[in-house]
């Protein structure tokens, strides 16, 4: 990767030195806050992350207690239990992510931002104040007498010190600059490789676990079909509830026909016999 500033132009002090500082500094300022915001929005994903495990935990509880309701029903109770088992697997799974997103995220690029970028701030303000004593120096010795040999002389070697302070302290500070320069992209794709091979173990994790329970599932999908035929053919018979109430009524008319009918029959069978007694009772009187 080309240096982001020349080492060469930089002991020139040259106006393409200045320039090329410059973008520079500002480039570290720029990636400073889009890493810091980087930073926050993973911090806000990890606080989401455990209110959705807290929900996620209190479901679980829920299915558990659905389960306790259906003891007497293996089927029901069974599937239940190994489904709240399967989504706490899963909720162990999600926790050690989040507990990878934030070392491999939070935690590197927050001390990427607080050694790396803050000791090029550090060397930075080094170098602006020698930067700034370089200038006093040359004003001094433009300044200074002619008159006075003495303070000329005194003054030139102040400026000399302070060139060769400038030459070493800028040599530092663009070494700094560019170590950045070139370290921001192994840290950055670093950190980020880190998470997405976490990010895989998660996926991988509960592949395996559901490969493992797919059996399981697909015996129940087919008892839960078994179960809704039956439902069925159950809401059928009992849709056909009222011809109960049509056959009752039925039975109860032929029950007082049967009754009214037994009734005249023996009214007449009565009448009959007083008629047959009283013929009798006259012919015996004769």
């Amino acid at each position: 990767m080309r240096q982001a500033v020349d080492f060469k132009e930089c002991l020139k002090d040259s106006p393409k030195f200045r320039a090329s500082l410059e973008e520079a500094e500002t480039d570290i300022e720029v990636l400073e806050v889009r890493l810091e915001k980087l930073v926050k929005l993973c911090t806000a994903m990890i606080d989401a992350g455990k209110v959705f495990s807290a929900a996620s935990s209190g479901f679980v509880t829920g299915v558990r207690d659905l389960a306790s309701y259906f003891e007497d029903d293996s089927l029901v109770s069974g599937s239940l239990s190994r489904f709240a088992h399967a989504m706490t697997e899963m909720m162990k799974y999600f926790g050690i992510l989040m507990d990878q997103a934030h070392r491999s995220v939070c935690k590197n690029l927050n001390s990427f931002i607080r050694n790396d970028i803050k000791k090029m701030k550090d060397a930075k303000k080094h170098f602006e104040k020698i930067s700034d004593d370089l200038d006093s120096a040359l004003v001094r010795n433009s300044q200074a007498p002619r008159a006075k040999p003495q303070e000329c002389e005194e003054a030139l070697n102040v400026l000399t010190a302070m060139k060769s302070a400038f030459a070493h302290t800028s040599l530092d500070y663009v070494f700094q600059v560019n170590v950045l320069h070139s370290k921001k992209r192994f840290e950055v794709l670093d950190t980020m490789l880190s998470f997405m091979h976490a990010q895989s173990t998660y996926f991988h994790q509960g592949h395996d676990l559901f490969a493992d329970l797919d059996p399981h599932m697909k015996t129940i999908a087919s008892q839960v079909e078994e179960l809704s035929e039956k439902a069925k053919v159950e809401r059928k018979e009992m849709e056909e509830r009222h011809t109960l109430v049509q056959q009752k009524i039925s039975s109860t008319a032929q029950w007082q026909l049967c009754s009214t009918s037994l009734e005249t029959r023996g009214h007449v069978a009565v009448s009959l016999s007083k008629q047959a007694f009283r013929g009798w009772c006259q012919l015996t009187k004769s």
